[in-house]
């Protein structure tokens, strides 16, 4: 009998391309009947260069809805950088990758890998969710991603980092408090709202 190691396979390496990348506006969180009341985090992005990502949610307004793929994962050679790359194939084909700095907007991550959904809505910079609540959006679901088994260690390991860098503390101290700040920003996050 031979012995070896068992390893898992690791997924494909997934080269970004510029041309995909939507930046984004604002963010925001919404609570409602789609989600049993939980909270489901909201990103306006910048389609100002991008009508076909505008005309993609003008048509979920009037059809069916659609087809996509989507996948979570870090950037190659930078710890604060997350993409969610979507690819969307119905009502019409459109790809778009968000980029989102953990340090920053890691909550937003956090809430959507919870939550298993996020809303997208286009926009322009300057644009809020409050300044237009019925602007048209499109709910994705992103049920099921092995990113999210490994978004624990990474998201308390950057954030242990930018905490030692601001504070200059002891790594232990600093991934406590890392972890406490992730604690509480679930705990908002989880508050449910009527249906």
């Amino acid at each position: 009998m031979i012995r070896g190691r068992t390893t898992k396979k690791r997924p494909a390496r997934r080269i970004l391309d510029p041309a995909d990348i939507v930046p984004v506006a604002a963010d925001g969180s919404i609570a409602g009947p789609v989600a049993d009341g939980r909270m489901v985090p909201l990103v306006i992005i910048d389609t100002t260069t991008r009508p076909d990502l505008d005309e993609l949610v003008r048509l979920h307004d009037h059809l069916s809805p659609g087809d996509f793929t989507y996948r979570w994962g870090q950037v190659d050679r930078d710890d604060d950088q997350v993409a969610l790359s979507l690819q969307f194939i119905r009502p019409i084909e459109v790809r778009a990758t968000l980029l989102f700095s953990i340090e920053h907007e890691g909550i937003i991550v956090d809430a959507a890998l919870n939550s298993r959904a996020l809303y997208l809505q286009p926009g322009r910079p300057g644009d809020r969710l409050k300044h237009d609540l019925h602007r048209p959006k499109i709910l994705i679901e992103t049920p099921d991603d092995d990113f999210r088994d490994r978004w624990e260690g990474v998201v308390i390991q950057r954030l242990t980092k930018v905490i030692r860098r601001q504070k200059r503390m002891p790594r232990a101290e600093a991934r406590q408090l890392a972890t406490e700040w992730l604690d509480q920003s679930r705990s908002l996050s989880r508050l449910l709202m009527p249906t």
